[in-house]
């Protein structure tokens, strides 16, 4: 059990919290592990007392888009800082059930049936009773049926479920939960049910029929509502999904926003810091559960216009570190300047307007997406003060003349400015020894290394600044950023 979710339900006993966790109990300790959900029941009474101790235990309200939001459920996202964890809880104050994309069923009555009948788990946490829990098992997988579910058959996990329930249930038990919970037709045929082999979905038709004409009372959809409700949320999921599994880029939330409005945060390190794989693993563990979206503001490796691309591999077969050097050399002197110097200067003068112009969208994506509550974090920041290096401007030299160039490096600077006039909610900076740094990156020197260092050390982009030492193991140091993270959202 992640030690966050120890000090919830230790919370939960210490204030009188009335609770259990109401499904999906077979596998309860991933849950508890943070692997999986936690799907809790509460007293609705107890709702705002709930929120001020879930607020004290360091968890956070998440707020689901208009789509995928479902009556009585709300979600609150919590952070184990010793295993760098982030694991969600659905706070349930009645019972929601029905078809997937609708839950057209609030039945009040079964919360305080279940509360009243939990029961304390072997692993510390309250739970509903076996037989009230194998009761809507049933009830749930006989109301998520559709007619395109004909001939199919149950799905694994609740096969494993109704074994694990059945084991574990006293028959007489069952019956008293369903003639409670249920009317009598209904609880008569969840009894046969359960003297069957349940392998296929059509076997929970009658028992759908039965339950659609009882809880009928309970749902506030008529059938057109729930048609057109059900499809447009379906559309919505599955676009979303698809987006998610082709890592197409979206600036638009589709599940879980900020409710305080979005935030970014920019990663910034010198070469060997290993910025990559911390944002790599940051962004997969905030992805999980909240929306986030990644820009990379640099002009390297990253992603870049499909202008700029064969720019990068032409810089790549005929660049170097020294041309720039050689070119400034050639303007400095008395020299007649040769055809390569003018050139590299007119490649460069292209460069830097392609560059400035990514750099102008994906400012624009990032205010999009923060401002539609998503977690945006960004490779890298456009800053205006160090001109000529660390994603500064790239054509400062020409702000003060005249004619085309100067008016094209003052474009340029303006949107380097404009990043600062809406800067990021938080700046990690990622730092490691000079030795290390080389020893990671042997193709840098020490004099290169310290630059570096130095102008990330000196770029002042947030009010908010954690400064993280990666040369110690990334168990730590993705601790430490993730918290620093947790903060500000």
């Amino acid at each position: 059990m992640l030690a966050s979710i120890k000090k919830m339900l230790d919370a939960f006993e210490e204030n009188g919290i009335s609770y259990c966790h109401w499904k999906s109990n077979e596998h309860l300790k991933e849950a508890l592990d943070g692997d999986t959900d936690l799907d809790v029941l509460f007293d609705p009474a107890e709702r705002v007392k709930l929120e001020k101790v879930l607020d004290g235990c360091g968890l956070k309200r998440f707020r689901s888009v208009p789509l995928m939001q479902y009556n009585a459920i709300e979600d609150f996202i919590g952070f184990d800082a010793e295993t760098a964890k982030i694991w969600h809880l659905h706070t349930h104050y009645r019972m929601t059930l029905g078809e997937k994309h609708l839950k057209g069923y609030t039945i009040t009555p079964w919360t305080s049936y279940l509360l009243k009948n939990r029961r304390l788990s072997d692993e510390g946490i309250y739970i509903s009773s076996h037989e009230c829990e194998l009761v809507l098992l049933l009830v749930r997988i006989a109301l998520k049926l559709r007619w395109r579910d004909a001939g199919k058959r149950l799905g694994g996990d609740d096969v494993k479920e109704l074994c694990w329930l059945k084991e574990r249930a006293d028959k007489n038990a069952v019956k008293k939960a369903s003639e409670e919970m249920l009317g009598r037709a209904s609880s008569e045929q969840i009894l046969r049910m359960l003297d069957t082999d349940l392998k296929k979905k059509s076997q929970f038709k009658k028992l759908q029929s039965l339950l659609r004409r009882e809880l009928k009372i309970y749902t506030g959809y008529t059938a057109a509502g729930s048609w057109f409700t059900r499809t447009r949320r379906e559309i919505f999921w599955l676009i979303g999904g698809v987006r998610r599994r082709l890592g197409l880029s979206s600036f638009t939330a589709s599940r879980r926003v900020i409710p305080s409005g979005g935030c970014v945060v920019s990663f910034l390190g010198c070469d060997g810091a290993g910025k990559s794989t911390t944002l790599a693993y940051v962004g997969k563990e905030f992805n999980k559960k909240i929306d986030t979206a990644k820009i990379y503001f640099g002009s390297g490796d990253g992603s870049s216009s499909l202008l700029r691309k064969p720019m990068k591999l032409v810089a790549k077969k005929v660049g170097g570190k020294g041309v720039g050097h050689a070119v400034e050399k050639e303007y400095n002197s008395n020299k007649k300047v040769s055809i390569k110097a003018r050139l590299y200067s007119c490649a460069k003068l292209l460069w830097a307007v392609t560059l400035a112009g990514e750099k102008k969208k994906k400012l624009k994506e990032m205010t999009k997406a923060r401002n539609n509550g998503m977690l945006v974090f960004t490779d890298r920041y456009p800053q205006s003060i160090m001109p000529g290096c660390s994603d500064g401007p790239l054509l400062s030299k020409y702000e003060n003349g005249g004619g085309l160039f100067g008016r094209i490096a003052r474009w340029e600077r303006r949107i380097y400015e404009s990043a600062a006039m809406n800067p990021p909610d938080l700046a990690v900076k990622l730092m490691v020894p000079t030795k290390v740094a080389i020893e990671r990156k042997p193709e840098m020197t020490e004099d290169e290394i310290e630059a570096k260092k130095k102008i990330v050390m000196d770029m002042d982009i947030s009010e908010n600044t954690a400064v993280i030492d990666t040369s110690r193991d990334f168990e730590i140091t993705r601790s430490e950023v993730m918290s620093e993270i947790w903060k500000v959202i």
